[in-house]
């Protein structure tokens, strides 16, 4: 009866320790923090201003998170930029392009390499780049934490 006992005792500790470390591997993973004084468009869906956390949930996807309303939008990577040669240490950053009075987040910056991740121009974007009168967007760049 004893050994039942020690058989259960530790299928419970392998649940606990399957359950914890997929958790204690998200929390590590967060990556930086940002207010943004202005709503934007990411990946066709407006996003409001508030405080934005982006987490990475592996190599290739990130999450980007309303602190204040809890929405999040899931990323996946697929172009990467990286930094000129002359730049000095890297800066975690959100980097934004404004068309006439939108945003659109154009890149994602960790701070800890000297590559980014770059997301292309929306249909919307590129609607409201060709009705602009031939004008480049201006490029906005907020500081993460």
């Amino acid at each position: 009866m004893k050994s039942n006992n020690v058989y259960g005792a530790l299928i419970i500790l392998a649940l606990a320790l399957i359950v914890s470390v997929p958790m204690t591997q998200a929390q590590a993973q967060v990556r930086a923090r940002a207010s943004v004084p202005f709503g934007f468009s990411l990946n066709q869906q407006s996003m409001p201003a508030g405080a934005y956390e982006v987490s990475s949930q592996g190599n290739n996807v990130l999450v980007v998170r309303n602190l204040d309303t809890k929405e999040a939008s899931l990323l996946i990577a697929s172009m990467r930029v990286q930094a000129s040669a002359n730049s000095d240490t890297p800066h975690a950053k959100l980097v934004f392009r404004k068309c006439g009075d939108q945003y659109f987040l154009a890149q994602i910056w960790d701070g800890q390499s000297h590559t980014g991740i770059a997301f292309p121009k929306s249909k919307l974007e590129k609607e409201l780049l060709a009705s602009g009168n031939g004008s480049q967007p201006e490029v906005v760049v907020i500081a993460m934490k």
